[in-house]
């Protein structure tokens, strides 16, 4: 496989390394207490971009592309939310990490929820950006998503997926935030490259068609999760509703919830410095008001 040369990779080189006999590709940076970055569906490690030397300076950041995404292996399996969950925890371990901090996005964010469900003693402190919540397909605002769930086909998906162009990722990229001027020529080759030279549709297909397995076997004990948890969603979040990271507050007992005016589904990329400083300030002490609600 050719290595991409574009950010963050022409800074931070990629490494491998072997979790239950598939390669996972991550970045590792900086210097302090361990701290995982986890993106979400259809996701790449440079969805943190914008975080990987802000808060390197204060954490050693693992930051992976999930199985089945990215530069990692994509092995025909079934894609569900225990395979993931093992995977994760295998991918701790093999980079001799025991407990941690963990950053989720979206999908990222029911994996790290996940995590903690079932290996809590693997989890310090949780940040959710933009997921998990229970009755995913309830709180989506992307029709497109929900219609492809439930009437699609793997094979109509894949078909989809292998003529996507530019002008398609363009259109997916400019729905995930509100500040549209982001979406420049750099990002949009950024994403097709990736996607035309490492991406596969089945384990992204596989994901959608588990999506009631989390609804069935995690979902139900969110209530549960008993460590720290940051909540951080954009008040104009187009793709998962503003009302789903509400739910997950009133959920999670003690959680914390920032909401980000202007800002839609990539959070960390649409407004790094507030997201920045919001998990600087969670995982580091002082940790005040955990269960208070800020709007900034």
């Amino acid at each position: 496989m050719r290595l991409p040369s574009f950010p963050p990779f022409d800074r931070h080189p990629p490494r491998f390394v072997s979790v239950n006999q598939h390669r996972t590709a991550y970045i590792r940076h900086g210097q302090g207490p361990p701290l995982v970055l986890l993106h979400g569906y259809a996701g790449a490690i440079w969805n943190w971009e914008h975080q990987i030397e802000p808060l390197g300076r204060r954490f050693t950041l693992f930051i992976p592309d999930l199985i089945g995404q990215g530069l990692s292996d994509k092995p025909r399996i079934a894609y569900t939310p225990a395979f993931n969950v093992e995977w994760f925890r295998g991918f701790l371990d093999a980079v001799g990490v025991g407990r941690a901090a963990i950053v989720g996005h979206s999908m990222g964010a029911g994996l790290a929820l996940s995590l903690a469900l079932t290996h809590p003693d693997h989890v310090d402190r949780l940040v959710l950006i933009s997921g998990f919540p229970r009755g995913l397909l309830d709180h989506l605002k992307s029709s497109q998503l929900r219609r492809l769930h439930q009437f699609g086909s793997g094979w109509l998906f894949g078909l989809g997926y292998r003529l996507l162009g530019r002008r398609a990722f363009r259109k997916f990229i400019g729905g995930l935030v509100t500040d549209r001027s982001l979406v420049t020529t750099a990002v949009i080759e950024r994403a097709y490259r990736l996607r035309k030279d490492c991406g596969k549709a089945r384990p992204l297909w596989s994901s959608l068609e588990h999506v009631a397995d989390w609804e069935n076997d995690y979902a139900p004990r969110l209530g549960s999760v008993r460590c720290p948890v940051q909540i951080i969603w954009g008040q104009q979040d187009r793709f998962i509703s503003l009302a789903a990271g509400e739910d997950l507050h009133r959920t999670i007992p003690g959680s914390r919830l920032a909401v980000l005016p202007d800002t839609g589904h990539l959070p960390m990329w649409e407004r790094p410095d507030d997201v920045n400083r919001l998990i600087t300030e969670f995982l580091l002490p002082p940790f005040l008001d955990l269960c208070t609600t800020m709007r900034l």
